[in-house]
């Protein structure tokens, strides 16, 4: 049944509702997301996770929920590092708009599903990259999008970086979370297929040996076949294209400064083959950036087709 989690009721008319109501009682899995983060996308960030979130909970709620499942994010810690527990609380900060409105969402969630007396969970995938396997993408966002940057950073400097080391402020030895999408659904199998077990809580949907940062940038350089990147400390002199990275990674530098643990707790509530031990090899990555860069490839196209027939 098609919605819009930005409209009233979500826009579902009384034929929708009504069969919604003989289908259940219902098991909701609420991922529908703006994954924006910058001031300029406040409007789209907050309709979407905030007050989507919470039209969807109006609507469904009185229909007869069983479960009610969100996917929120692992970075509702905020500006925390270190280890970080699968809690319920109130950082002292946010890096950016999008993780506060993922905190927003899952009090809205608790609250409520605590009101109406259904059972719910809170699902805390990391940074999601494409599968551990097949290496397929779902998207060009998050560190993976690293590599466009760094490929149009080549491509306006003439292939200069094939040849030329790039500075980039981070710590070499930052721990990157970045989780497969396979190990992700896998683990929310088996979160809902334990019941009652897992309800009322959160679960961090985590990488157990995430990637460093320097290991993260050898393999996305090496795949664009680039001459590399050396990590240097912040207030270290910058090169113009050094610099021109450091602009266009705004969004990255709170996550290269230092590392973030997740501890995962509940791993012994459910089954799954992995817990989130999934590691990301430089091959792996290599097959994961190549899809990256054919996927931008092939929507640039696209755009240049609509705006030669239009």
């Amino acid at each position: 049944i098609p919605g819009d989690i930005t409209a009233p009721g979500l826009g579902l008319d009384d034929a929708a509702r009504a069969t919604l109501r003989a289908a259940g009682p219902l098991h909701v899995f609420h991922a529908a997301a703006s994954l924006k983060d910058t001031e300029e996308a406040l409007r789209e960030i907050l309709a979407h996770n905030v007050v989507g979130t919470e039209r969807l909970l109006e609507a469904v709620l009185p229909l007869g929920v069983a479960t009610f499942n969100h996917v929120s994010t692992a970075y509702v810690c905020g500006r925390r590092t270190g280890d970080i527990d699968e809690t319920l609380d109130r950082p002292r900060g946010f890096n950016n708009r999008y993780e506060q409105s993922k905190h927003y969402g899952e009090h809205l969630v608790v609250d409520h599903c605590e009101h109406h007396g259904v059972p719910w969970r809170l699902l805390r995938p990391s940074i999601v990259v494409g599968h551990a396997t097949t290496a397929q993408i779902t998207g060009v966002s998050g560190f993976l999008g690293w590599a466009l940057k760094l490929a149009a950073l080549d491509a306006a400097a003439g292939g200069a970086l094939r040849t030329t080391r790039l500075r980039y402020v981070a710590r070499a030895d930052a721990e990157l979370n970045l989780i497969p999408v396979d190990s992700v659904a896998e683990d929310i199998a088996g979160i809902d297929a334990a019941g009652a077990a897992t309800l009322g809580r959160a679960f961090h949907l985590t990488n157990q040996t995430p990637p460093t940062v320097v290991d993260l940038l050898g393999a996305i350089t090496d795949a664009l076949g680039l001459a590399g990147v050396e990590c240097v400390a912040p207030g270290a002199a910058l090169d113009p294209l050094s610099a021109r990275l450091h602009r266009w990674t705004r969004f990255e530098r709170p996550y290269v400064a230092a590392t973030r643990r997740f501890r995962r707790d509940g791993d012994g509530a459910y089954a799954s083959t992995r817990h989130g031990r999934v590691s990301l090899d430089p091959v792996l990555v290599g097959r994961m950036v190549g899809g990256v860069v054919e996927t931008w490839r092939r929507q640039q196209r696209d755009r240049t087709a609509a705006g030669a027939s239009a």
